[in-house]
This record gives structure tokens, sequence and C-alpha cells, in this order.
């Protein structure tokens, strides 16, 4: 009989959620230590890359149920945790600010290098840029810029993997009227992009336990490249909309919203157990790890791997 290891690692992780959850609702466990486990999150990108390597291994069986533990334990920290929010050294109130303003004399590159708190970046007709960096306390973000680059930076990490102990919100406005270069590196963060009509020869996102809501209507982008561990993303188009690149989520949950009929080209190695995704359910032509819709040409062409993660192509509700 052969076992199914995606099943059997969902649904011990599932299990375990919800019995770590009921043990810190009754006091069994501490709430506030099971929060601070959130510390380790790292530990479930490793035990997820032990179970994959064990795969095709006698051991994939216990390599499995251990992931499967591992996730659902901080899985159920974070559910029970989740009014309180999760420790991971971001506090604060974002009270001082320091800002500027400017303009690019062509294509650019803009780096925003971010950590702890709310990050909205949006952008807007003609050239020019503008950067309003709150902060609470300490060390004020950096603003380092030119006719052809912006670079905004957080103060240095002294917190938990990096993660600064002083939490910031950051708006930031971009021009839609030149070609960028955009990275974004967000930790333990809210990010909020908005990059309606933008132009990207690159867009690069690299995010670390949080949450990433990309909103592209209208906007061009070349080469998108986004690297998401232990959060989740939404990624929103319209008919304007054309997107290549690839995606690779760890320990979360990914969204992608195309409007109806558009060109839609899904790749994915459909081999790996802690992955799953609903492209089966959409009415989707496969051909080989290829899910193909729409009558023309390919708007939307995304490469995607993940572990302990789920993909859902225009879930009922729209993406967040």
């Amino acid at each position: 009989m052969q076992i199914n290891r995606g099943l059997v690692f969902w649904g011990v992780a599932l299990i375990t959620a919800g019995a770590v959850a009921l043990a810190i609702q009754a006091g069994v466990i501490d709430g506030e230590d099971a929060r601070e486990l959130w510390r380790f999150w790292p530990v479930v990108l490793i035990v997820i890359g032990l179970a994959v390597i064990a795969a095709r291994t006698p051991l994939a069986l216990v390599a499995t149920l251990a992931a499967g533990v591992v996730v659902g334990g901080l899985g159920g920290t974070l559910v029970s945790g989740w009014p309180d929010g999760l420790s991971l050294g971001c506090g604060g109130e974002p009270e001082e600010i320091v800002s500027d303003s400017g303009s690019f004399d062509g294509s650019a590159s803009v780096v925003l290098d971010f950590n702890c708190g709310d990050l909205e970046v949006t952008t807007a007709d003609g050239t020019d840029w503008e950067v309003d960096a709150r902060h609470a306390g300490g060390a004020s973000p950096r603003i380092d810029a030119d006719g052809g680059s912006l670079h905004v930076a957080a103060e240095d990490a002294g917190g938990v993997f990096g993660f600064s102990e002083r939490r910031q919100a950051w708006d930031v406005s971009l021009p839609a009227g030149v070609d960028l270069s955009l990275e974004v590196d967000a930790n333990a963060a809210s990010s909020g992009l908005d990059l309606e009509d933008g132009r990207f020869t690159q867009l690069t996102i690299d995010a670390n336990a949080g949450e990433v809501n990309l909103r592209l209507p209208g906007a061009e982008v070349d080469d998108f490249v986004l690297d998401a561990n232990a959060g989740s993303v939404s990624i929103d188009t319209d008919d304007a909309t054309t997107l290549t690149g690839s995606v690779e989520i760890n320990a979360g949950s990914l969204e992608l919203c195309v409007p109806d009929g558009a060109g839609v080209a899904i790749t994915i190695e459909d081999d790996n157990i802690t992955f799953s995704h609903t492209l089966d359910e959409r009415g989707l032509t496969r051909s080989g790890d290829t899910w193909r819709s729409g009558d023309g040409g390919t708007a939307v062409d995304l490469s995607i791997d993940g572990n302990a993660a789920s993909f859902t192509l225009n879930p009922e509700d729209g993406c967040s």
C-alpha cells in the first residue's frame, strides 16, 4: 500500500496545531512562552528541508511526521497567539520621522531595506519619488538618492534573526513614468505594494515572517522574483498587467488573482508532498508541469515552488 505523504503531513500538522492551540487556551502551555517560540521559526525550514531530502529514502514517512509536528506546533501558537501578536522583538510606536523627495533623470534602481512594521509603496505619474519613514526612536532610517537610484534602509538590525527591535512605518511613492528596478527586502513586516501602472525591468521581493499584498493593475514586470518565508502573499492583476518570473514560498500561502480570460501560464514541479495548489480545479489545460488558460498570448507567466505551502489561483473571496 502506498501512503500519500502529503495527506499525512497536513493531517499531522492540523492535529498538532489544534492540540497546541487548545493547550494554550486551557493554560496547560503558557501563551507568552508559546509565542516566544516564533523566535525559532527558521527551524521549520530546516525540518522541511530534511523531509524533502528524505523523500526517496526509507525514512520518508518519519521525516514527514516530524515536519508535520513542527509546522503544526508553531501553527498552533500562531492561531492562539494572534490577538497579542508574535514576539519577534518588534516594538514601540513609530512617532519620529525622516522624509525626503526627489526625481529620477531616467531609468532608476530602487532598494527598500525594511525591518519590523508596516511598509506601504505606491506609484504616481511622472518622475518624482517621495519617502516618509517613521520609526520608534533610535537610529533614523537612511535615505540615499541621486538621479538614477534610491536606497532606503532601516536602522541596523539588532533583534531576533536580524529583525529590528524598533517598529517602522514607511510610506514610499515611486514614479510610474520611468523604468524601475525595484528590490524590496522586508522582515517581520506587513507590506502593501500598490504598483499600479508601474514599469519594472526587475521586481525582487524577499519577505520573511510577514505578509505581502502586491497589486499590479496596469503594471509591466519583465523579471519578477519573489522569495517568501513564514508568511502570506497575494498578487492581484488586471487585463493590462504583464508579469513574468518566479516565486518560492516556504511555510506560507500564495494567492494569485487574474481576470477571466487572461492568458496565464503556471509551472509547478508537482512532486513536492508539502506543497498544494488549486490549478486542477480552475479549468486550466495542463501540459507536463505547466497549466495554461486564455485564448491569446500569455500575460502572466510564473514558475512556482513551495515547501509547507499552498497556492490558490483566484480564491472565491478574491485576493487579500
